[in-house]
């Protein structure tokens, strides 16, 4: 038992250095530019042990990006709180969102929407008065988490200068929140 829990405490280290290491190599190059070969060197692993935890350097930042949402977005059961820690979330990593966002948006926004859906769905089944999520809902989800990476590149494109409070308050009065929060709920 006792070996288990130090296997996966190492795997844990492992796989930190080497999304601490990405990040920190983000600060100074684009994506495209860094190689698995980088990554390894500034974590100080070799290649093979890249490999037993990632396929690739896209899954490695899928990881890392899945971790700082959860650094904001886990637990939340609320949406509008959700949201806002996003947006904080983006202003403690301005230059690494502001990179990705700018020059690499696909696999950020992936990783974004689909923490930002699992959330909506968590919420939505939390009610207690649907098993499951219908189609519909699912499209309202989807129309939401879309509106707020939108209007969230928006703000990165403009140099952050309004706070990602009144940012999100104007998301909420364009998309007439209320009524879309009711209609999710359904």
């Amino acid at each position: 038992m006792e070996k288990e829990k130090k296997e996966d405490l190492r795997v844990k280290r492992t796989r930190k250095l080497l999304s601490q290491a990405l990040l920190s190599l983000l600060d100074h190059h684009s994506f495209n530019s860094i190689s698995v070969k980088e990554v390894c060197e500034e974590a100080m692993v070799h290649r093979a042990t890249f490999y037993t935890h990632f396929n690739d350097k896209y899954d490695l930042l899928a990881y890392s990006l899945k971790n700082i949402a959860e650094e904001f977005l886990l637990g939340e059961s609320n949406l509008e709180e959700a949201h806002l820690k996003l947006f904080n979330g983006v202003i403690k990593y301005k230059r690494l969102f502001s990179q990705l966002f700018l020059k690499e948006m696909d696999s950020l926004r992936y990783v974004i929407r689909k923490e930002m859906i699992n959330v909506m769905k968590q919420e939505k089944l939390r009610d207690g008065k649907t098993p499951s999520i219908s189609t519909s809902s699912e499209i309202r989800i989807a129309a939401i988490a879309g509106a707020t990476l939108g209007a969230l590149n928006w703000w990165i494109e403009n140099g952050m200068t309004l706070s990602g409070e009144e940012v999100y308050n104007e998301i909420k009065r364009v998309l007439n929140w209320g009524m879309l929060k009711r209609c999710i709920m359904k």
